[in-house]
């Protein structure tokens, strides 16, 4: 095995044992992995198949089980051609195209009731070591707030598939460091992957190229916050449970940027995203206050509470730079709000990340 199989390795099994003791220390379950389990490069919508025993199906929309795997070509650009031409691939779908010579796979949910020629926001949700997409599907609830607000949701998979041990996005170098001192970095090119995606769901879908979204969590956070510091096309993002590194060498102006941590994580430090907090890194600032100081905020925050902690909103940002951070007290490494089956994961005791995110995008990055 490579040192960097080794390492990786080594870091998916500290993730497990630092995940028990934060299951233990948050109030969300326990127990059955939410890893996805899809078992293969191409997970579809009808076989579902997560090892947290959801199924993919489950939902009044996700009702598109009798469509093939989509297979989407190569890479290209939101505005290559003409959108909303495909037509039967409303609901959940799996995809795969070439991206950079890698094969890649993803799931894409359009809510039934948009208009296909009507331009609609869409939000990238990426998944943490060890996950999927279809992890991500059934943790986040993200589908049933599209339902309700209108929009569609990408769930993909990282560079080496669903449930892989190798770090699944390239997330830049020098990042806040995790439970074993380092972040890894994959190799590829995953922003290419963002353009393929787009253009790919843009076949079915017409996209408002003004709203368009990246959240992730743990390393899928890592990678949101690389997304705000070299895609001036993405209009806002909000990382889970993660850090971010120097913004010195960040290409974009200002960007929106809502940050999730519990503060009983024990396997990103939550110093790595929120200020004054007792576990940080040295010589790593706190995303919050990095992000502040780009954008151009003020030192202070206004603070609103949510179910079991609060959200701060730094003060004086420009109106198109508004940074905020939100605090989940005892929880650790999972997804505020999600799923109650949601497995290791999910913290559904806690505030919705999933509603704050959006509520966030809608006020601030519309």
């Amino acid at each position: 095995m490579s040192p960097r199989r080794w390492f990786l390795a080594a870091m998916a099994t500290t993730l497990a044992a630092g995940l028990a003791a934060s299951c233990s220390a948050s109030v969300g379950p326990s127990g059955a992995s939410a890893d996805g389990g899809n078992g293969g490069a191409e997970a579809t919508a009808q076989e579902g198949g997560s090892s947290s025993g959801s199924d993919a199906q489950q939902g009044s929309d996700a009702t598109d089980s009798s469509v093939a795997p989509i297979d989407a070509g190569t890479e290209g650009s939101l505005d290559a051609g003409p959108c909303g031409i495909r037509t039967g691939h409303q609901g959940l779908t799996s995809r795969s195209l070439t991206v950079a010579g890698l094969n890649r796979t993803y799931l894409i949910y359009l809510p039934s009731s948009l208009d296909a020629s009507k331009p609609v926001p869409f939000v990238f949700v990426h998944h943490g070591l060890t996950m999927s997409g279809q992890a991500m599907y059934e943790i986040t609830q993200y589908t049933d707030l599209a339902d309700s607000e209108g929009f569609g949701v990408a769930f993909p998979d990282g560079q080496s598939g669903p449930d892989s041990i190798d770090a699944p996005w390239n997330v830049g170098a020098n990042t806040c460091p995790g439970s074993l001192g380092a972040t890894v970095s994959a190799p590829g090119d995953d922003f290419a992957f963002l353009d393929a995606m787009e253009a790919d769901v843009s076949q079915d879908q017409c996209l408002d190229a003004a709203h368009v979204f990246v959240t992730g969590f743990s390393m899928g956070g890592f990678f949101a916050h690389q997304v705000a510091c070299m895609r001036p096309d993405i209009r806002a993002v909000a990382p889970h449970s993660s850090g971010t590194h120097d913004l010195s060498s960040c290409i974009t102006g200002h960007k929106p940027i809502i940050i999730f941590h519990g503060d009983s994580d024990p396997i990103i430090p939550d110093g790595c995203d929120v200020p004054g907090a007792t576990n940080t890194p040295a010589g790593f600032t706190p995303s919050a206050t990095a992000w502040a100081a780009r954008n151009g905020c003020a030192a202070t925050f206004t603070t609103t509470t949510v179910e079991d902690g609060q959200c701060e909103y730094y003060d004086g940002c420009p109106a198109d730079g508004q940074v905020a951070v939100c605090v989940l007290h005892g929880m650790g490494h999972c997804w505020a709000g999600g799923a109650a089956d949601g497995g290791i994961f999910s913290c559904p005791a806690f505030a919705s990340a999933t509603q704050l995110q959006w509520a966030f995008y809608k006020m601030y990055a519309w």
